[in-house]
């Protein structure tokens, strides 16, 4: 490669000019895949990836059960929204509760109908494969040449295995992930599309919209601005054909995904916190912060720092390069994720991991500028493809060749200890405790003790035990329905030793609740004071007691008149020998939710008004003429 002053334009050399750079960008490929198989366990094995043994870890555990929980409802009625009985009793599983399902509702529909840990286990190794793909995109997308975009794809390994990114991806926060990287791509080829309107940009923005808005639509709503920039600068240079290509990309953004937007929108009040908290706005000198705030950022990245000085002279080059564009806009965006990053440092009842899991996505938009920097350097000292191939080789040899510890892997600051892959010894032993000990006729209420690694894995249960629960589907879910739960010593939101035995009988009856399994010492020791409990089992989990106990007490879905409990799923509750109370009702202990119809028509649906120990959502309650075989309630998408 020749030294010479650094061209006004760089040429179309990419990856069709030249296809070995395709091969550079495989090795790159190749070296993330091994880096994603040691996710799954320190072998490397495929077979890791493809067995039926679930992800624990964070919040895979409840993804991969709404995920099944609303690929079964899709094929069933086109919407993932639906009715689940089996936690909380009853809850709506909906697009804001939870949000990071539905890239595993997209595994599971690829799996085929049923319970598939493998699906999702694929998935999450295909979603990882794309990461550097993704990377080589935005730098094609900026104009960068075929070299220029695998160093991009590096960079973007290297990224995606930084600390912050490795936080999110073992919590299982893959929305946000897939919408962050669907924004990184998009930004570079919205320059493109300013500098080379046609067919292939249009195309390609596009696809990145209708991800982008799957994936996580607060974060497309705020790439808004950036896209409201572009506008501004680039508007008046063109005609209608470009306002109008500009505004389809919006719409391709929109229309696929409006038939799950509608209920992301009619559910909102489900979000977290709460709709009904007032969180005032932080102090724009709080937002603004110190310097050091803004060091604080970029410890989770790659190098810390490096990424962003090195990009600091890829952006002049661009500029100098006549990619103005793609400068411009990496710089709008910058400044934007940073600002939303401060902002959620500063605003109260927002996560403290948040402004780190925003610092990633301002580092994602410098990449390709970093790399051209890369690229720059290695061809001014005439080691250009060189350069690049050896990059490549190096990450191919992280990933497949590392020694035992993982110590280059370690050096480079890609090291990721492996998820928490399948049930231990004692949970498997807990689960059937719980099948042989408790029956279908009532709920048992599980302790949401102290977070322990891959203590999340009770989501899972109503699928391996066949049972109904309060509590044990999501600890930090702030809906309204979860606070019939025990998390934490708090029973309805108030300390467990507080209650009487009188209020726990009524708790009891109310719920339905047959069996405790208490986590924790303090929780097992106020039931053992309870006249009505027995133990049934004791065992361990992680280090810590467990105790099954047994509810002394009628067991009945039906607080009011009475009825045989049929069956119950997301599809429909079944009630036969239906016999109401004196006024005409049957009561059930079952939480009310929009959308809920009754067969036969003549029974009229109601709600239980009378809230019991501050549950804020009704009960459903039956009105009927007189007793009835068989009675049906059916969740029909409103």
């Amino acid at each position: 490669m020749s030294t010479a002053p650094i061209p006004t334009d760089v040429p179309e050399d990419g990856f069709r000019q030249q296809p070995a750079w395709l091969v550079a960008a495989a090795v790159v490929v190749v070296a993330q895949a091994g880096l994603a198989l040691s996710l799954f366990g320190p072998s490397r094995q495929w077979s890791t990836v493809t067995d039926d043994r679930p992800i624990l870890s964070g919040q895979h555990p409840l993804h991969l059960y709404h995920g099944t929980l609303g690929a079964a409802s899709f094929r069933a009625s086109y919407a993932t929204t639906c009715y689940d009985p089996a936690f909380q009793a009853g809850y709506p599983k909906t697009p804001v509760f939870d949000g990071g399902s539905r890239p595993a509702e997209l595994f599971a529909l690829a799996g085929g109908p049923g319970y598939h840990p493998a699906a999702y286990k694929v998935g999450v190794f295909v979603f990882l494969l794309l990461i550097p793909v993704a990377f080589g995109a935005a730098a094609r997308g900026a104009g960068l040449n075929g070299g220029a975009a695998v160093l991009a794809g590096c960079g973007g390994v290297l990224l995606g295995w930084s600390p912050a990114v490795r936080h999110m991806l073992e919590e299982g926060q893959l929305d946000l992930l897939a919408a962050g990287l669907a924004a990184a791509v998009f930004v570079p080829w919205l320059g493109r599309y300013a500098k080379q309107p046609g067919a292939q940009s249009w195309v390609v923005l596009a696809a990145l919209a209708a991800v982008g808005w799957y994936a996580h639509p607060l974060v497309w709503l705020s790439l808004g601005a950036v896209v409201f920039v572009f506008y501004l600068v680039f508007a008046p240079r063109h005609g209608p054909g470009w306002h109008l290509g500009l505004a389809g990309i919006t719409s391709a953004g929109i229309a696929p995904n409006a038939w799950w937007l509608v209920d992301w929108g009619r559910y909102w009040w489900l979000r977290q916190p709460s709709a009904r908290d007032h969180i005032p706005l932080p102090d724009w000198t709080a937002v603004l912060g110190q310097p050091g705030d803004y060091a604080t950022l970029c410890a989770g990245l790659p190098g810390g720092p490096l990424i962003p000085l090195v990009a600091v002279a890829g952006l002049l080059l661009l500029w100098l390069t006549h990619h103005r564009a793609a400068a411009g806009l990496a710089i709008v965006a910058v400044l934007l994720t940073v600002g939303l990053a401060r902002l959620a440092a500063a605003w109260p009842r927002v996560p403290a991991d948040v402004p780190a899991r925003v610092a990633p996505l301002a580092a994602a938009f410098l990449v390709p500028a970093a790399a051209f920097a890369a690229w720059e350097l290695f061809r001014r000292v005439r080691l250009a493809c060189a350069g690049v191939v050896l990059v490549a080789v190096a990450l191919f040899l992280v990933g497949w060749a590392d020694g035992p510890g993982e110590p280059l892997a370690r050096a480079l600051g890609v090291h990721a200890d492996p998820f928490v892959v399948g049930f231990t010894d004692e949970q498997d032993q807990l689960q059937a405790l719980i099948a042989q000990h408790t029956t279908t006729e009532a709920r048992i209420l599980w302790d949401d003790a102290d977070p322990r690694p891959g203590g999340n894995w009770s989501a899972l249960l109503p699928v391996y035990t066949n049972r109904t629960y309060i509590g044990g589907l999501d600890t930090d879910a702030e809906i309204d329905h979860g606070v019939c739960a025990l998390c934490e010593q708090q029973l309805n939101g108030r300390p467990l030793a507080g209650w009487t035995d009188a209020e726990l009988t009524a708790y009891c009856r109310w719920y339905n609740v047959g069996w405790v399994v208490c986590r924790s010492k303090r929780t097992a020791e106020r039931w053992a004071r309870y006249p009505a409990a027995r133990v049934v089992a004791r065992l361990t989990e992680g280090g810590q007691p467990v105790v099954l106990f047994s509810i002394d007490r009628p067991r009945s879905f039906t607080l009011s008149g009475s009825a045989r409990w049929e069956s119950a799923d997301t599809k429909r509750i079944v009630l036969t020998d239906v016999y109401p109370d004196a006024n005409g009702y049957i009561d059930l202990s079952m939480h009310s939710f929009e959308g809920l119809r009754v067969y036969p028509s003549y029974v009229k649906l109601e709600t239980h008004e009378e809230p019991l120990f501050g549950d804020p959502i009704s009960i459903i309650r039956l009105k009927t003429p007189g007793p009835i075989p068989r009675v049906t309630l059916v969740w029909e998408h409103p």
